[in-house]
């Protein structure tokens, strides 16, 4: 299906559903430039649900940490419904709708330029097991995925399945060690994003 196909039967969803929604499939085939195009078609007129696999990830997000479920969504009557613009989030070069704006509970969300030059040391040995195919640690898989690409602690949790208060830890861990940096307020971390 051609971009400009999406984009019609898009338009259709729109008109009669008061939002866009795309399936997984959709996505998995999605490249980067076909979003692009789309966004910059429905920018600012519509709101996009999020994809299948997204919702499972924050309703298992409300099980596991609801605090941080209802700093995001609240009563929001517009539930699962975000910008267009995050389309490209949900590619699979990317990590999924971006939770880095946290008002009442601690962020949890890094970049490349959360790396010290601690962490990057490690990074040649990470690489060099990654290509040995050798078992990372959990810290090790920490800083390759954010080598890699932006994420927050939830979305990882979820990923590899692992217990998120492990996680939550084992990021004081890295910060004891000098790896990272942690900004758990909102108004320090969004200096360091790009969406």
């Amino acid at each position: 299906m051609s971009v400009r196909e999406i984009i019609l039967e898009k338009e259709k969803q729109l008109f009669e559903e008061q939002f866009i929604q795309f399936s997984d499939q959709e996505i998995a085939k999605m490249q980067l430039s076909e979003s692009n195009n789309i966004v910059e078609h429905f920018h600012g007129h519509a709101l996009m649900k999020l994809p299948p696999a997204e919702i499972r990830f924050f309703d298992w997000l409300k099980k596991n940490d609801n605090a941080v479920w209802q700093d995001i969504w609240g009563d929001d009557e517009n539930l699962y419904r975000v910008s267009i613009d995050l389309l490209p989030q949900f590619l699979k070069e990317n990590n999924g709708f971006p939770i880095c704006d946290l008002q009442e509970t601690p962020n949890y969300y890094f970049t490349q330029k959360h790396i010290k030059p601690e962490g990057m040391a490690q990074m040649e040995s990470i690489i060099l097991k990654t290509q040995n195919n050798t078992k990372l640690d959990i810290d090790e898989l920490v800083l390759f995925e954010l080598h890699i690409a932006p994420f927050d602690i939830w979305h990882f949790a979820y990923r590899y399945d692992l217990p998120l208060a492990d996680c939550k830890e084992l990021i004081s861990e890295m910060v004891y060690k000098g790896w990272i940096v942690h900004l758990p307020d909102s108004e320090d971390l969004l200096r360091y994003i790009d969406i």
